[in-house]
């Protein structure tokens, strides 16, 4: 069965990601004591520790849980201890729905940025009320409202 151009482009994506977590492995081997850590599995599949995809994929913890919170990607939490983790398949679902490589088609269009200001919702700031401030500045009223 042959592949789509575009089901290439996200399996490259997903390698690009997966490369991404070796090479931050490589520049901090203090983090990665024992060189190459062990496979873990979770029910037969493989998991991916929830530290690895943040420094992999370089983001914080918070924007995981706003990913997870959105339903973009599941998280396994431990109930003891601070362990979190990824099922392989559920990580690679989330890279393919969520990165687009730049060798794509329609890349330019999908990435295209809003244009700041580009809202067609009309703020005011004016006030509903205008206050009145006496002549010396101390005093303050609603205009047409007793000084």
């Amino acid at each position: 069965m042959e592949q789509t151009a575009e089901e290439t482009a996200d399996f490259q994506t997903a390698v690009q990601a997966y490369v991404s977590l070796i090479e931050e492995r490589a520049r901090s081997p203090c983090q990665y004591p024992t060189g190459n850590k062990p496979r873990l599995f979770f029910h037969g599949e493989p998991i991916i520790l929830l530290e690895d995809i943040i420094n992999g994929l370089n983001v914080s913890e918070r924007t995981i849980r706003r990913y997870r919170d959105a339903g973009k990607i599941e998280v396994y939490e431990s109930f003891e201890g601070n362990i979190k983790f990824v099922l392989q398949r559920d990580l690679d679902s989330f890279l393919e729905n969520s990165f687009i490589s730049s060798s794509h088609p329609e890349y330019r269009t999908l990435k295209r940025k809003p244009k700041a200001g580009g809202s067609t919702a009309k703020t005011t700031t004016e006030s509903p009320t205008k206050l009145n401030y006496g002549p010396d500045h101390r005093t303050a009223g609603i205009a047409g409202g007793p000084q």
